[in-house]
Parts: C-alpha cells; structure tokens; sequence
C-alpha cells in the first residue's frame, strides 16, 4: 500500500510540475545579449555578455541559450559552437528562481564585416526535462570588424608626389592667419611650420596647422567590381585594408578625405553615397563603411562613377587615389580624363602571379601592390 501511495505522489508530481512548467516557465524570464565593446580590426577581439534573469518561483535546471552571428567573429572557446557561414552559439545555464547569471564570452575578429544579433531563444525542459518550452526574445546589438590597418610606407613617394602636384596645379598656399591648430611633424611639412614651443613641452616635433586658400581634399576611389566572372575576394578585401589606412593617413596628417565606392550595404542592398570626412575622428565612420560593404551584389561600372565626380564642382582641385584590381580599358580610360584635370595615383592590388595591364604612357601616376597568393 506504502508502494502504491509513492508511486501516485510520484505520478501527481510529475503531473503537476508539467503543468506549473509549461503555463509559467517564461513568466518573468529575460535574456539579453549584448557586445561590451562595438568595433575592432581585423586581428582584434572583443566580449560578448549574456545576462539571463528568472524571476519566477520556478527554477530552471535545464535552460539552453542560444543565437547566431557571422563566423567572422570566432569564440576563444569552440564549445558550444556551431560554425558554417554563421555562428551558432548553445550555451547552458542552470537558473534558480529569482536568480540572474551573467556569463562573458571571450572573441576573435576573424574577418572583416557587419555582425548584428537580433533574436536569442532560449530553451527549457522541466524537472524531469520531459518537456521542451522555446520562446524567442529579440535582441540589437552588432559588432564591427574594420578592415586591418596596413603599414604605408609604400605610399610615402607616391603621396608626396600627388600631394605635390596638387600644390603646382592650385597653388594653394597656406593662410597664416587662419590659425587651426597644432598637430605631429611629418616628411611633408616646411622647417617653418614647426612650434618649438609645443615641441619642446611634447618631446616630440609638432608643426602649426593653418586654413589654406584652397582645400586640399584627397579622394580615394574604391572599385569592387570583377574585371572577369572569376572572384578574387581576397583581392577586394586587400582593397579596403589600403583605403581605411590610407584614409586615416591622410587624415591624421589634415587632409579631408572623400570616399567614393561602388560597394552595397549588407544590410540595405544600396550602394554608399559619396562620403566626406575632414578629421581624425571621422576615420572611424569610414571603418564602418567599409566593415558593412557586402562584395556579393552585382555593382556598378566604375567607369560611370569617375565620370561623374568630374562633374563636381572643384574636381580639379582635389587629389585622387583609385584602388581598383580591375584594369579595364574602359576605366582606365575614364580615370586617364579625369587625370588630364586633377593629380591622380592607379593602384592595383595583385597576387604575385598576375601581370599588370596598365598602359605604360599612362598621365597617372602608379602603384602596384603585391598581395600573397596566387590566382
């Protein structure tokens, strides 16, 4: 008789916990998920927080935490994790009732791109885990992972040489009494530029910044297209390590820089429009740019963008730098006219085993960049 009343407690509880649990276990129930820190270049890292909090009288033995981002982003730890062109992340938790848990995850920025979470489920069983309950929670936080910064060192003769042309073509001449500020000493700058005061209290040569006459704004022109049906991504990719670092080169030492590229969004499937940023502190909206540019989506011919930043006004003012893998004919020729008014530098990113097609009487300057790999 004992036996039988134990087995019909057993029963009854049973019966009853199911019950309780699938009418109540999500009441008062939260996740949140959330990057603690929003950006980094490639090779960096960042931290992701989960917070689950269970204020209910019933407690959660078995709760499965679950979402997905890009495989871009690689978790120190490969536990739980389930990777294709996404990362599926299952963590679990045991969560008393009226109990919040935090848990930090540890990351790599793998690769360059955009790495939103908007949704998490979570997945809970009863006592006896007899039952399986999921609710999904939404959720917006993103991550940014920037292009890698390059060392440009290659760039020092031929900068020079634009920046110069660009002065013989403008003669533009600084305005001493547009005073702007004081910055770092670079190869560029005349001895009488220099603050010897501000450098004597830097330890380090510091150099007045003045308005000029004219402004001495750099455009880089980004083109992604494929010049054949065969993809070279991690030529594309190398393209926008050298535009963010030219970008806060140039801005680091006081030239604006203008953005032009005919890469779409990842999100919203439209291409950028031009972008203008003249300081430092805007390079990292350039970053941003460049980390939500999707290389998929067909893109339009470059050609047709060169043609018409000459219609801007001042176009022959300013300085142009085209980074472009692709050399057809047609673009070399739009970026040949546009060098006929403005100073102009062709890069061209190319594994060691590509040839370089660039006209040798061409009026722009030159500079080809060695990318490993073979096509």
């Amino acid at each position: 008789m004992v036996l039988v009343i134990v087995i019909l407690s057993v029963l009854l509880l049973y019966v009853l916990q199911r019950i309780l649990y699938k009418k109540f276990w999500d009441k008062g129930l939260a996740i949140r998920i959330r990057f603690l820190t929003h950006s980094a270049h490639e090779g960096g890292s960042g931290t992701l927080e989960e917070r689950l909090e269970n204020r209910n009288f019933l407690p959660l033995p078995f709760l499965h935490a679950k979402f997905e981002c890009g495989s871009g982003i690689s978790f120190n730890s490969s536990e739980n994790v389930s990777t294709s062109d996404r990362n599926y992340k299952n963590d679990i938790f045991s969560v008393l009732f009226y109990q919040r848990v935090r848990r930090r995850l540890d990351f790599e920025a793998v690769r360059r791109g955009y790495y939103p979470v908007r949704s998490a489920d979570l997945v809970a069983g009863d006592l006896f885990y007899s039952v399986h309950m999921v609710k999904s929670f939404p959720q917006d936080t993103e991550f940014y992972i920037y292009p890698r910064l390059l060392d440009t060192s290659a760039f020092d003769q031929p900068l020079k040489k634009l920046i110069g042309e660009m002065a013989a073509r403008n003669f533009i001449l600084p305005d001493p009494f547009e005073f702007r500020g004081i910055r770092e000493y670079t190869i560029s700058d005349p001895m009488n530029t220099i603050n010897w005061k501000a450098s004597a209290k830097t330890g380090d040569l510091m150099v007045n910044q003045y308005n000029s006459t004219t402004t001495r704004r750099i455009v880089i022109f980004l083109n992604l297209e494929d010049e054949t049906v065969i993809h070279h991504g991690p030529l594309h990719e190398e393209s926008m390590r050298i535009a963010a670092s030219l970008a806060e080169r140039l801005l680091r030492t006081g030239f604006p820089v203008t953005l032009v590229t005919n890469g779409r969004d990842v999100e919203t499937h439209e291409e950028f429009p031009r972008m203008d940023a003249n300081g430092v502190t805007q390079a990292e909206e350039i970053f941003r740019v460049l980390a939500r540019v999707d290389l998929k989506p067909e893109k339009t011919e470059f050609a047709e963008l060169i043609r018409a930043e000459m219609k801007q006004q001042d176009f022959e003012q300013a300085g142009y730098i085209l980074i472009s893998p692709s050399m057809k004919k047609p673009l070399q020729e739009a970026f040949s006219e546009l060098s006929g008014f403005a100073s102009a530098l062709y890069v061209t990113p190319l594994y060691n085993n590509m040839d370089s097609r660039i006209e040798e009487d061409a009026p722009f300057s030159y500079l080809r960049w060695e990318v490993k790999g073979f096509a």
